[in-house]
């Protein structure tokens, strides 16, 4: 075999006729068919041999090969009835042993004075190409602080491996003096006792293959400490309060709920309506990086007009969307507006249930 079964993958379809008259055995009560055989598809002979097997009739024949036609064919008589098929394709695994790459299964029914056709696949069985290794990638490699005599700084490494593969990390310097906290970590903490320049290196390995980047730094000697001033501006950045949610639409009414309510519950609304929502921010001042948005467990939303993302800032805004319900009933479903400005964030929901309604 001259196929590269790592590389290539393929399936085969054979066609098998099975015919009787005049080729019947007298000595047999039940009669019997002649079965020639033909397999085609191949490309340059992909099997070795080529193996055919009928039950109930235990009957089995290896097919010979053709050069001229690139076939296996042979012959065999059967007796007339339902027969199963089954055809087998081996390729010598270069120790003289035969090895299974393709096998198929049909019946046919063998009958007397007549001819039957029947169509057998015969599928290839060895396993996908394996997926080659992608080698990792090292996105960055940074330091944090600047590299004095008798001082640690932090160094870090972004690597990423596309396969999943587990990466693992060393960290090595040019400077002899040099120590590092955590040398088979993605972050660690490095200094040395020596000033001047130093070579910091990061290796990355997944799965044998093995990718650097290299950190060129200068390292100060002793200073006297110096002091000087700062002036210092602060802001206060207040929480945002999502004080109300405005909604209406198709079959429900205008509805207001406060953030003071005590219950904040809608009447059941129908499947695919569209309501409006618009819902209101306090963010206490101008300051901060502010964001509002609507979000539901249920249907779709579209953003509107956004009054607070204009400029300068306003300290009380609102944001409109459009909800539209889902096209069947929905046993629960929130509604939640949210308001975030930094870090601090606020959100205020008000939930229904979506179902059929007048």
């Amino acid at each position: 075999m001259s196929k590269s079964w790592n590389v290539v993958m393929w399936s085969l379809a054979a066609l098998w006729m099975a015919c009787s008259g005049g080729l019947e055995d007298p000595t047999q009560p039940g009669g019997s068919g002649e079965m020639r055989l033909s397999v085609g598809g191949l490309i340059a002979q992909q099997f070795d041999s080529l193996v055919i097997t009928v039950r109930p009739a235990n009957v089995s024949q290896v097919l010979s090969y053709s050069t001229t036609t690139d076939t296996f064919v042979g012959t065999l008589v059967l007796p007339i009835g339902t027969q199963t098929l089954t055809a087998q394709g081996f390729v010598d695994d270069g120790a003289g042993n035969p090895v299974l790459v393709a096998s198929g299964t049909a019946s046919v029914d063998v009958v007397g004075g007549a001819t039957v056709t029947v169509l057998l696949r015969v599928q290839d069985l060895t396993p996908p190409v394996p997926q080659p290794d992608i080698a990792p990638f090292i996105r960055s490699a940074s330091i944090t602080g600047t590299p004095r005599v008798n001082e640690l700084i932090g160094l870090s490494v972004s690597a990423l491996d596309l396969d999943g593969d587990a990466l693992t990390y060393q960290w090595t310097s040019n400077c002899p003096t040099s120590v590092f906290t955590h040398p088979t970590s993605f972050y660690t903490q490095w200094g040395t006792r020596d000033a001047g320049p130093c070579r910091l290196q990061v290796a990355v390995t997944a799965r044998g293959v093995t990718v650097t980047q290299s950190i060129n730094l200068n390292v100060e000697g002793l200073t006297t400490p110096q002091t000087g001033e700062v002036d210092v501006e602060a802001e206060y950045i207040a929480r945002p309060l999502v004080t109300a949610i405005h909604i209406q639409g198709t079959g429900l009414s205008a509805r207001q709920f406060l953030r003071q309510d005590a219950v904040t519950r809608l009447p059941f609304v129908g499947p695919n309506r569209t309501f409006q929502v618009e819902f209101f921010v306090d963010y206490g001042n101008r300051h901060g990086t502010r964001t509002a948005t609507l979000d539901s467990t249920c249907g779709t939303v579209v953003r509107g007009v956004d009054t607070c993302a204009t400029s300068p800032a306003p300290t009380t805004c609102s944001v409109k969307y459009a909800w539209t319900t889902p096209a069947l009933p929905s046993p629960t479903c929130l509604v939640t507006a949210r308001a975030r400005n930094g870090s601090l964030t606020d959100s205020f929901a008000i939930g229904t249930m979506v179902d059929w309604v007048p």
